[in-house]
C-alpha cells in the first residue's frame, strides 16, 4: 500500500510546468496541505501532502523529509533511506497542484 501511495505522489509531483499562484514564489505557493482522491474501483486511494515554511513535508502516513524547488522541479528527500529522493515536475494553478513524472499525472487540491 505504501508503495502504491508513493507512486501516486511521485506521479502527481511530475505533472506540468510551474505556474505562478497569486504572484507568490513557488516556495511560498506550495506551503499548505494538498489532497487527492481516486474513488474508482479498484484504485480507491487518498494521498495527502503537507509542506511547511521550514522546507519540510509529510505525507498521509507520517513519512516526510525535506523539499526543494528549482524552476518547475520539486525534489522530495525522504528522511527514511528506503524511500530515497524523488524529483518531479509540478504546476500550481489556483488551488490545484499538479505533479507529473514519466507520463503519470496527479492533481491535488489545496485543503
Amino acid at each position: 500500500m505504501k508503495k502504491k501511495v508513493l507512486v501516486v505522489v511521485i506521479a502527481a509531483l511530475c505533472l506540468a510546468l510551474l505556474g505562478a499562484c497569486g504572484g507568490a514564489a513557488p516556495e511560498e505557493a506550495i506551503i499548505g496541505t494538498w489532497e487527492c482522491r481516486d474513488a474508482t474501483v479498484p484504485h480507491v486511494w487518498l494521498c495527502l501532502l503537507t509542506f511547511d515554511e521550514s522546507g519540510r513535508f509529510v505525507d498521509r502516513d507520517g513519512d516526510g523529509g525535506s523539499f526543494s524547488i528549482d524552476g518547475n522541479s520539486l525534489t522530495l528527500q525522504f528522511d527514511e533511506a528506503m524511500f530515497g529522493t524523488h524529483t518531479v515536475n509540478f504546476n500550481i494553478s489556483g488551488n490545484r497542484l499538479t505533479l507529473t513524472e514519466d507520463g503519470l499525472r496527479i492533481v491535488l487540491n489545496r485543503q
